[in-house]
C-alpha cells in the first residue's frame, strides 16, 4: 500500500496528516515517548553503584537504543493490540492490522537517518510506513529533553543513501521530509 501513489507533492502533506489522525496511538504516541525519556533519564544501573542514567556519559546511540527498547514497551503495556517488534518486523507491530506497525527512528541531530539499505533496495524489512521520529538532547546536556517528535509514512523510495559505499547512513528526501512527517510535539511550543 503506497497512500501517495499517483498524487502531487502537492497532496502528500493533506494525506499524512489523514494518515497520521487515524493512527489509533496517535492520542498516546507523546505522552509515551515523554514518560520514556524520564524512564531513561531516571533510570539506575542498579542499586550497587546507584548510578543515574543521566548523570553518565552515554552517546546519543547508546540513549537512541534505550528508546527504541522503553518507548514500544510503554506502548504494548498501555494499548492492546501493540507489542515490540523482533527480527524483520518493524519496531512496534499492530497485531490486528500490520499497516498500523512502525518502525522508530532516533537522533540527537536536526533529522533523522535511515540505513544507507533504506534507499539501496526494498528487500527484507519493509521500509515503507508508519514512522515516528524523535529528537533528543544529548544525555550530557543539563536537563536534557525530548525536542521533536513526528510522525508520519514514509516509502523506501524516499530515503537517499549516501553516494560512496563506504557510507551507512540515509537521509529523507527534502519533499519528504517537509510533507511525510507531522509534529505532534515540539520543546519550544510547550
Amino acid at each position: 500500500m503506497d497512500p501517495y501513489e499517483g498524487k502531487s507533492v502537492e497532496q502528500w502533506r493533506e494525506i499524512t496528516e489523514k494518515l497520521v489522525q487515524e493512527h489509533p496511538l496517535t492520542p498516546y504516541i507523546v505522552e509515551f515517548c515523554l514518560k520514556s525519556w524520564q524512564s531513561i533519564l531516571h533510570g539506575k544501573i542498579n542499586t550497587y553503584l546507584n548510578l543515574l542514567i543521566r548523570e553518565m556519559s552515554i552517546s546519543p546511540q547508546a540513549t537512541g537504543a534505550l528508546l527504541h527498547d522503553v518507548v514500544p514497551e510503554y506502548i504494548s503495556r498501555n494499548v492492546g493490540g501493540f507489542r515490540k517488534g523482533t527480527g524483520k518486523e518493524k519496531d512496534v507491530v499492530c497485531e490486528y492490522d500490520d499497516t498500523l506497525s512502525f518502525e522508530l527512528k532516533t537522533s540527537s541531530r536536526g533529522s533523522i537517518y535511515g540505513n544507507r539499505s533504506y534507499a539501496k533496495s526494498d528487500t527484507g524489512k519493509d521500509k515503507s510506513g508508519y514512522y515516528l521520529a524523535i529528537n533528543f538532547e544529548k544525555i550530557s546536556a543539563n536537563d536534557p529533553e525530548i525536542l521533536l517528535i513526528q510522525m508520519g509514512w514514509l516509502n523506501h523510495s524516499d530515503w537517499i543513501g549516501q553516494e560512496r559505499e563506504t557510507g551507512q547512513q540515509a537521509v529523507l528526501s527534502k519533499d519528504a521530509r517537509e510533507n511525510k512527517l507531522i509534529v505532534l510535539y515540539r520543546a519550544d511550543s510547550r
